[in-house]
Protein backbone atom coordinates (compact mmCIF):
# COMPACT_ATOMS: atom_id res chain seq x y z
CA UNK A 1 0.00 0.00 0.00
CA UNK A 2 1.71 3.36 -0.96
CA UNK A 3 1.64 6.86 1.24
CA UNK A 4 -1.07 8.75 -0.02
CA UNK A 5 -0.72 11.61 1.94
CA UNK A 6 2.53 13.43 3.17
CA UNK A 7 3.82 16.42 5.07
CA UNK A 8 6.68 17.91 3.43
CA UNK A 9 9.18 20.31 5.68
CA UNK A 10 11.52 23.10 4.83
CA UNK A 11 13.35 24.40 7.04
CA UNK A 12 15.14 27.96 5.99
CA UNK A 13 17.38 31.08 7.38
CA UNK A 14 17.89 34.17 5.49
CA UNK A 15 18.12 32.35 2.03
CA UNK A 16 15.00 33.96 0.23
CA UNK A 17 15.74 33.42 -3.17
CA UNK A 18 16.55 30.18 -3.42
CA UNK A 19 13.36 29.29 -0.88
CA UNK A 20 11.12 31.57 -3.56
CA UNK A 21 12.44 28.93 -6.02
CA UNK A 22 11.98 26.06 -4.10
CA UNK A 23 8.18 26.99 -2.85
CA UNK A 24 6.68 27.40 -6.52
CA UNK A 25 8.41 23.71 -7.23
CA UNK A 26 6.53 22.29 -3.86
CA UNK A 27 2.97 24.01 -4.86
CA UNK A 28 3.21 22.60 -8.69
CA UNK A 29 3.64 18.90 -7.88
CA UNK A 30 1.21 16.21 -9.15
CA UNK A 31 0.06 14.94 -5.87
CA UNK A 32 -3.42 14.28 -4.52
CA UNK A 33 -2.54 15.33 -0.86
CA UNK A 34 -0.10 17.00 1.03
CA UNK A 35 0.66 19.72 3.51
CA UNK A 36 3.78 22.55 3.69
CA UNK A 37 5.46 22.86 6.78
CA UNK A 38 7.86 26.23 6.46
CA UNK A 39 9.93 26.74 9.40
CA UNK A 40 11.82 30.57 9.08
CA UNK A 41 14.20 29.69 11.63
CA UNK A 42 15.31 33.01 12.68
CA UNK A 43 15.47 35.26 9.41
CA UNK A 44 16.50 38.35 8.60
CA UNK A 45 16.42 38.95 4.98
CA UNK A 46 12.24 39.23 4.03
CA UNK A 47 11.48 35.24 4.15
CA UNK A 48 9.05 36.37 7.36
CA UNK A 49 7.24 38.71 5.29
CA UNK A 50 7.26 37.14 1.77
CA UNK A 51 6.31 33.79 3.63
CA UNK A 52 3.32 35.90 5.10
CA UNK A 53 2.42 37.29 1.82
CA UNK A 54 1.60 33.57 0.57
CA UNK A 55 -2.19 32.53 0.12
CA UNK A 56 -2.44 28.90 0.16
CA UNK A 57 -4.26 26.51 2.36
CA UNK A 58 -1.33 23.79 1.50
CA UNK A 59 1.33 25.96 3.28
CA UNK A 60 1.92 25.57 7.36
CA UNK A 61 4.36 28.82 7.98
CA UNK A 62 6.06 28.48 11.97
CA UNK A 63 8.03 31.44 12.47
CA UNK A 64 10.83 31.18 14.87
CA UNK A 65 12.32 34.58 16.98
CA UNK A 66 15.80 33.54 16.84
CA UNK A 67 17.70 31.19 14.77
CA UNK A 68 18.01 27.68 16.73
CA UNK A 69 19.95 25.40 13.73
CA UNK A 70 18.28 23.21 11.25
CA UNK A 71 18.26 20.30 13.72
CA UNK A 72 15.89 22.05 16.08
CA UNK A 73 13.95 23.63 12.98
CA UNK A 74 13.19 19.90 11.19
CA UNK A 75 12.20 18.37 14.80
CA UNK A 76 9.75 21.48 15.13
CA UNK A 77 8.14 21.10 11.41
CA UNK A 78 7.74 17.35 12.30
CA UNK A 79 6.29 17.85 16.12
CA UNK A 80 3.33 20.25 13.15
CA UNK A 81 2.57 17.70 10.68
CA UNK A 82 -0.45 16.06 10.30
CA UNK A 83 0.30 12.82 7.96
CA UNK A 84 2.32 9.88 8.76
CA UNK A 85 4.47 10.35 6.52
CA UNK A 86 7.14 13.07 6.27
CA UNK A 87 9.42 14.13 3.36
CA UNK A 88 12.24 16.61 3.65
CA UNK A 89 14.04 18.83 1.31
CA UNK A 90 16.04 21.96 1.19
CA UNK A 91 15.39 25.36 1.01
CA UNK A 92 18.21 25.51 -1.66
CA UNK A 93 16.44 23.00 -3.75
CA UNK A 94 13.60 22.25 -6.25
CA UNK A 95 11.75 18.98 -6.19
CA UNK A 96 10.55 17.28 -9.65
CA UNK A 97 6.35 17.47 -9.69
CA UNK A 98 6.11 13.67 -9.02
CA UNK A 99 8.87 13.73 -6.55
CA UNK A 100 5.68 12.81 -3.97
CA UNK A 101 4.42 9.83 -6.44
CA UNK A 102 7.28 8.68 -6.69
CA UNK A 103 8.40 8.59 -2.95
CA UNK A 104 5.18 6.92 -2.19
CA UNK A 105 6.07 4.03 -3.71
CA UNK A 106 8.94 2.91 -1.54
CA UNK A 107 6.75 3.15 1.49
CA UNK A 108 4.61 -0.35 0.19
CA UNK A 109 5.81 -2.30 2.30
CA UNK A 110 4.61 -1.20 6.13
CA UNK A 111 7.53 -1.98 7.99
CA UNK A 112 9.99 0.47 5.74
CA UNK A 113 10.91 3.37 8.05
CA UNK A 114 12.19 5.78 5.45
CA UNK A 115 12.79 5.94 1.92
CA UNK A 116 15.69 8.03 0.15
CA UNK A 117 15.95 9.78 -3.73
CA UNK A 118 18.52 11.26 -5.92
CA UNK A 119 19.82 14.93 -5.71
CA UNK A 120 21.08 16.52 -8.77
CA UNK A 121 22.93 19.49 -8.93
CA UNK A 122 21.19 22.09 -11.17
CA UNK A 123 19.74 19.51 -13.63
CA UNK A 124 19.78 15.57 -14.78
CA UNK A 125 22.41 16.19 -17.62
CA UNK A 126 24.54 19.19 -16.12
CA UNK A 127 28.14 17.60 -15.83
CA UNK A 128 29.22 19.21 -12.65
CA UNK A 129 32.51 19.87 -11.18
CA UNK A 130 34.41 19.96 -7.51
CA UNK A 131 33.18 21.70 -5.11
CA UNK A 132 29.41 20.94 -6.98
CA UNK A 133 29.28 17.35 -6.84
CA UNK A 134 29.48 17.57 -3.21
CA UNK A 135 25.79 18.42 -3.27
CA UNK A 136 24.70 15.54 -5.72
CA UNK A 137 23.40 12.12 -4.07
CA UNK A 138 23.04 10.14 -7.27
CA UNK A 139 21.46 6.74 -7.02
CA UNK A 140 19.82 8.02 -3.99
CA UNK A 141 22.83 6.16 -2.29
CA UNK A 142 23.33 8.43 1.04
CA UNK A 143 20.15 9.52 3.02
CA UNK A 144 20.53 13.09 2.39
CA UNK A 145 17.84 15.95 4.27
CA UNK A 146 17.31 17.29 0.53
CA UNK A 147 15.38 14.09 -0.46
CA UNK A 148 14.36 11.54 1.87
CA UNK A 149 11.21 10.77 3.56
CA UNK A 150 10.53 9.18 6.76
CA UNK A 151 7.44 7.41 8.47
CA UNK A 152 6.65 9.32 11.35
CA UNK A 153 6.64 6.13 13.80
CA UNK A 154 10.86 6.35 13.13
CA UNK A 155 10.62 9.63 14.49
CA UNK A 156 8.33 8.40 17.67
CA UNK A 157 10.92 5.08 18.36
CA UNK A 158 14.11 6.84 17.28
CA UNK A 159 13.68 10.48 18.72
CA UNK A 160 14.87 13.41 16.15
CA UNK A 161 17.38 15.01 14.66
CA UNK A 162 20.53 15.42 16.43
CA UNK A 163 21.98 18.98 16.68
CA UNK A 164 25.36 17.46 18.04
CA UNK A 165 25.79 16.68 13.94
CA UNK A 166 25.62 19.83 12.91
CA UNK A 167 29.67 20.94 13.21
CA UNK A 168 30.04 17.52 10.77
CA UNK A 169 26.79 19.01 8.47
CA UNK A 170 25.56 14.95 9.04
CA UNK A 171 22.00 15.25 11.14
CA UNK A 172 20.72 13.37 8.38
CA UNK A 173 23.11 11.04 7.86
CA UNK A 174 23.29 10.31 11.56
CA UNK A 175 19.25 10.46 11.69
CA UNK A 176 18.99 7.26 9.38
CA UNK A 177 21.95 5.19 11.03
CA UNK A 178 19.94 5.37 14.11
CA UNK A 179 16.98 4.14 12.32
CA UNK A 180 18.50 1.30 10.56
CA UNK A 181 20.44 0.58 14.02
CA UNK A 182 16.77 0.03 15.41
CA UNK A 183 15.46 -2.41 12.94
CA UNK A 184 13.78 0.03 10.16
CA UNK A 185 14.20 -0.87 6.96
CA UNK A 186 14.68 1.73 4.30
CA UNK A 187 14.53 1.85 0.26
CA UNK A 188 15.72 3.93 -2.32
CA UNK A 189 13.55 5.48 -5.19
CA UNK A 190 15.42 6.62 -8.04
CA UNK A 191 12.80 8.13 -9.90
CA UNK A 192 12.18 10.59 -7.07
CA UNK A 193 14.36 13.45 -7.93
CA UNK A 194 15.06 16.57 -6.53
CA UNK A 195 17.78 19.38 -8.26
CA UNK A 196 19.99 21.90 -5.84
CA UNK A 197 20.16 25.12 -7.28
CA UNK A 198 22.52 26.65 -8.28
CA UNK A 199 25.41 27.63 -5.25
CA UNK A 200 27.77 30.62 -5.13
CA UNK A 201 30.75 28.79 -4.14
CA UNK A 202 33.51 30.19 -1.91
CA UNK A 203 37.04 29.14 -0.63
CA UNK A 204 35.35 29.75 2.81
CA UNK A 205 31.98 27.13 2.22
CA UNK A 206 34.74 24.76 0.79
CA UNK A 207 36.87 24.46 3.42
CA UNK A 208 33.99 24.28 6.13
CA UNK A 209 32.77 21.37 4.42
CA UNK A 210 36.29 19.74 4.95
CA UNK A 211 34.98 18.79 8.55
CA UNK A 212 31.97 16.64 7.43
CA UNK A 213 33.96 13.27 7.04
CA UNK A 214 35.20 13.58 10.19
CA UNK A 215 31.76 12.39 11.37
CA UNK A 216 33.41 8.98 10.93
CA UNK A 217 35.14 8.16 13.73
CA UNK A 218 32.13 9.47 15.75
CA UNK A 219 29.58 7.38 14.12
CA UNK A 220 31.98 3.91 14.21
CA UNK A 221 32.55 4.42 18.39
CA UNK A 222 28.08 5.16 18.19
CA UNK A 223 26.84 2.96 15.62
CA UNK A 224 29.86 -0.21 15.37
CA UNK A 225 27.30 -2.68 13.33
CA UNK A 226 25.56 0.14 11.29
CA UNK A 227 27.73 2.81 10.60
CA UNK A 228 28.76 1.23 7.16
CA UNK A 229 25.06 0.78 6.24
CA UNK A 230 24.96 3.10 3.58
CA UNK A 231 28.10 2.93 1.42
CA UNK A 232 30.42 5.40 3.03
CA UNK A 233 33.52 6.49 1.94
CA UNK A 234 35.54 4.38 4.57
CA UNK A 235 37.66 1.38 3.58
CA UNK A 236 37.96 -1.63 5.53
CA UNK A 237 36.31 0.32 8.38
CA UNK A 238 39.72 2.53 8.90
CA UNK A 239 40.54 4.51 6.24
CA UNK A 240 38.26 7.59 5.52
CA UNK A 241 38.15 9.30 1.76
CA UNK A 242 41.38 6.71 0.80
CA UNK A 243 41.79 8.90 -2.51
CA UNK A 244 43.03 11.80 -0.34
CA UNK A 245 46.29 10.10 0.40
CA UNK A 246 46.66 9.03 -3.57
CA UNK A 247 46.22 13.04 -4.47
CA UNK A 248 48.40 14.20 -1.49
CA UNK A 249 50.99 11.59 -2.93
CA UNK A 250 50.98 12.79 -6.56
CA UNK A 251 50.27 16.34 -5.68
CA UNK A 252 52.74 17.94 -6.98
CA UNK A 253 52.78 16.28 -10.58
CA UNK A 254 48.65 16.58 -10.43
CA UNK A 255 48.48 20.33 -9.61
CA UNK A 256 49.78 21.57 -12.82
CA UNK A 257 48.03 19.74 -14.96
CA UNK A 258 44.65 19.86 -13.16
CA UNK A 259 45.37 24.09 -12.88
CA UNK A 260 45.46 23.76 -16.71
CA UNK A 261 42.15 22.08 -16.66
CA UNK A 262 40.54 24.44 -14.33
CA UNK A 263 41.22 27.19 -16.61
CA UNK A 264 40.13 25.24 -19.51
CA UNK A 265 36.84 24.78 -17.89
CA UNK A 266 35.92 28.33 -17.41
CA UNK A 267 36.77 27.93 -13.22
CA UNK A 268 38.51 31.49 -12.70
CA UNK A 269 38.04 31.24 -8.98
CA UNK A 270 41.89 30.85 -8.10
CA UNK A 271 40.46 30.87 -4.15
CA UNK A 272 38.82 27.98 -4.88
CA UNK A 273 41.42 26.08 -6.48
CA UNK A 274 44.03 26.33 -3.98
CA UNK A 275 41.38 25.56 -1.05
CA UNK A 276 40.96 22.29 -2.23
CA UNK A 277 44.85 21.43 -3.79
CA UNK A 278 45.96 21.08 -1.43
CA UNK A 279 43.89 22.69 1.77
CA UNK A 280 41.06 21.35 2.00
CA UNK A 281 42.38 17.60 1.32
CA UNK A 282 44.59 18.50 4.15
CA UNK A 283 42.50 20.06 6.86
CA UNK A 284 40.11 17.03 5.80
CA UNK A 285 42.81 14.84 7.27
CA UNK A 286 43.49 17.04 10.08
CA UNK A 287 39.39 16.93 11.09
CA UNK A 288 39.64 12.95 10.52
CA UNK A 289 42.23 12.42 12.41
CA UNK A 290 41.35 14.64 15.62
CA UNK A 291 38.23 13.13 15.96
CA UNK A 292 39.45 9.48 15.80
CA UNK A 293 41.95 10.34 18.41
CA UNK A 294 38.99 11.93 20.51
CA UNK A 295 36.87 8.98 20.40
CA UNK A 296 39.47 6.55 20.69
CA UNK A 297 38.62 4.91 17.60
CA UNK A 298 41.23 3.80 14.90
CA UNK A 299 40.54 4.84 11.81
CA UNK A 300 43.01 7.54 9.58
Amino acid sequence: MKADKFSIVVCTFNRLDYLKKCVASLLEMDFPEYEIIIVNDGSTDGTKNFLDALNTGKIKIIHQERNQGLSAARNTGIKHSSHDIIAFTDDDCRVDKNWLAELSKGFADERTGFVMGQVFYVNKNYKGYFPERLVSNLNAQWPMGANIAYHKKVFVACGGFDHAFFKYNNEDSEMAIRAASQGFLFNRSLGATVYHQAMNWTAKSLLKSARNASVWPVLKKKYQKYYLTFGPPVKFGLVVCPRDYLHLLIAPLLIPLLFIRYLKHGKRDFKIFVAKWPVYLLLRRYYVYKEALRNKVVMF
